[in-house]
């Protein structure tokens, strides 16, 4: 065989060599091709129905608790408001109707005040015309420029619906001692026969709206009243001032 014989067939030899080698990489890349790691982005976009289905039964949950939540609350405030169109409840409250400075003895050297002695008429009064009405906690204090001579109290009692019950208050004490303020406060109310005394205090009010609804709240009072001296009836009343006030 010639030398350019040779030559062709070693090329042919390569080229079918090299032609397998190409085939058996291509099955081989093939092979791990299919083996490819997929990333949940691609899962989600091949199967975003799986996703939806997932999710939808949670998402129903919550539509279905936030509207029994709404009706819910619905149906309380229309029960509260028809409880109060039936029975129009009001305030219960207190308010002085007539006072007396019966005894003041009062000594400028010390700013004592030896012995003081106050009545007092307080109207309890319930103006509800379905229910009754409780106070509690009832006390009023007696004060002279911001000292508290005496202190008034009464049990819990009770107020028929639309009615009131008067409550006859009388006090003493004796040895209260007043600040420097409230000595020249006394000594300039006794020049001028006038003595200004705040009766100032509160009481709990309760009443029951239905069978379920109770009511309760703090009436306040801050009455003040002028007294003629040497001790004797209080002056006009503003019977709106000494009028106790809820908040």
């Amino acid at each position: 065989m010639r030398a350019g014989d040779s030559r062709m067939e070693a090329d042919r030899r390569h080229h079918h060599e090299s032609e397998r080698a190409a085939e058996a990489g291509a099955g081989h890349h093939h092979r791990h091709g299919r083996h490819r790691r997929r990333y949940p982005d691609e899962d989600r976009q091949r199967y975003p129905d799986e996703d939806r289905q997932r999710s939808s039964p949670l998402v129903w949950m919550a539509v279905i608790l936030c509207t029994l939540l709404a009706i819910g609350i619905i149906v309380v405030g229309a029960a509260v408001f028809a409880v109060y169109l039936i029975y129009k409840p009001h305030m219960p409250y207190m308010v002085v109707t007539n006072a007396y400075l019966q005894q003041l003895d009062y000594s400028p050297a010390d700013g004592v005040i030896r012995d003081i002695q106050v009545r007092a008429d307080v109207l309890a009064r319930n103006t509800n015309s379905k229910v009754n009405a409780s106070f509690s906690s009832f006390n009023i204090d007696v004060r002279f420029h911001g000292t508290t001579l005496l202190q008034l109290r009464a049990e819990t009692f009770s107020v028929a619906r639309e009615s009131s019950i008067t409550l006859p208050y009388s006090g003493s004490s004796r040895g209260a001692k007043l600040d420097l303020a409230g000595m020249r406060a006394m000594e300039e109310a006794l020049r001028s026969r006038v003595v200004p005394i705040t009766l100032s205090g509160k009481a709990r009010t309760r009443w029951r709206m239905g069978i379920f609804l109770k009511v309760a709240f703090w009436t306040r009072l801050n009455c003040p009243l002028s007294f003629s001296y040497p001790p004797g009836s209080v002056m006009p009343i503003d019977h709106e001032s000494c009028r106790s006030r809820s908040p």
